[in-house]
């Protein structure tokens, strides 16, 4: 068996001698300069095309595109995962499995169980005017909204309900009802909803001249922008910043 030499033995004491000197030193760091990672807070956003960005041009001059551009300019840094689509409404956004008669399916790609499997701190629901458009009942909007915010509660995710938007229906009464539901909202959510429909509409809820993008249904770059605006105003997200 081999005897290990005065060298071999001093070489190892060196070792351990800076191998300690190294933790007591790290050890005696102050508490001040080791800066925790931050998670970057995931936002999900559940709608229709203007979530989706139309209207705008450029598409990425779309609110969500926005406003993610807008915060990540800042030391918060934000991921954004958009499931907007052209044309759906709240039907679309419902859990999977859900089902009713005569409406719309849920889309499993694009619905609520979808965005709560990315485990966001915030969900944003922006359904402007296809429901309306659709001619579903106060009732239905308001109990799908219900179904979804429950949902959220339960699952202790924040989240922020976009108003309703003015649209040039033909048909007075479905502009108003875009005030009526939008009102509601207000009055059931009121800590949630996020109400910029006065801002964009006349006072016949058509959209204003400076805010359209052309076919009666959209707004133009001015109009998310005002989105934006709003959105940047709504207290949960301050708070979630």
């Amino acid at each position: 068996m081999n005897t290990p030499n005065f060298c071999t033995i001093k070489n190892l004491i060196r070792s351990l001698l800076l191998l300690l000197i190294t933790c007591i030193v790290a050890c005696k760091k102050s508490p001040d300069n080791l800066k925790p990672t931050k998670k970057p807070a995931t936002i999900v956003v559940l709608g229709s095309s203007t979530a989706a960005g139309g209207g705008a041009n450029p598409l990425d001059s779309g609110w969500v595109f926005r406003l993610q551009s807008t915060i990540n300019k800042t030391e918060q840094k934000v991921r954004f995962i958009n499931l907007a689509y052209e044309g759906y409404t709240l039907y679309q956004a419902m859990p999977t499995g859900y089902y009713s008669v005569d409406r719309p399916s849920p889309d499993t790609a694009r619905n609520i169980t979808k965005a709560l499997s990315y485990s966001p701190d915030m969900v944003m629901i922006n359904f402007p005017s296809n429901d309306i458009a659709a001619n579903y009942t106060d009732e239905e909007i308001l109990n799908n909204y219900k179904k979804l915010t429950q949902m959220l509660d339960s699952a202790k995710v924040t989240y922020i309900i976009f108003s309703t938007q003015p649209r040039d229906f033909q048909d007075s009464t479905q502009r108003m009802r875009l005030k009526i539901i939008n009102d509601k909202i207000n009055s059931l959510y009121p800590i949630h909803a996020n109400d910029y429909l006065n801002a964009l509409s006349t006072s016949t809820c058509s959209i204003k001249p400076i805010y359209e993008a052309g076919d009666g249904i959209h707004i133009n770059n001015s109009g998310h922008e005002v989105i934006v605006g709003k959105t940047l105003q709504q207290p949960l997200l301050i708070q979630l910043l």
